[in-house]
């Protein structure tokens, strides 16, 4: 509901965002890999390529536990700097 505007008071996932991100980017040729992430197994099917391009591209990195947390609510101050990392790639 976030991407259409039915839900502006949800929480996103980082995933959600990464894939919102890489939608917007043109859905961008990616050979990033998640291996190096306990939970890779746990990033939605729909969500992969965002998130291993999110990765590469140094949008999104680990929690500082070996996880991505791919379906953790993304807080205010990671997507600020999700959006930051972004814009400066973009």
């Amino acid at each position: 509901g976030i991407s259409d505007g039915s839900d502006l008071t949800a929480s996103v996932t980082r995933e959600q965002l990464a894939t919102m991100l890489y939608r917007y980017a043109g859905s961008p040729e990616t050979s990033g890999t998640l291996k190096d992430f306990t939970d890779k197994d746990s990033v939605s099917s729909y969500a992969e390529s965002a998130m291993k391009w999110a990765v590469s591209q140094g949008l999104i990195d680990g929690m500082g536990d070996g996880r991505l947390n791919p379906q953790g609510t993304a807080t205010r101050a990671q997507v600020a700097a999700i959006l930051t990392r972004f814009i400066s790639i973009s």
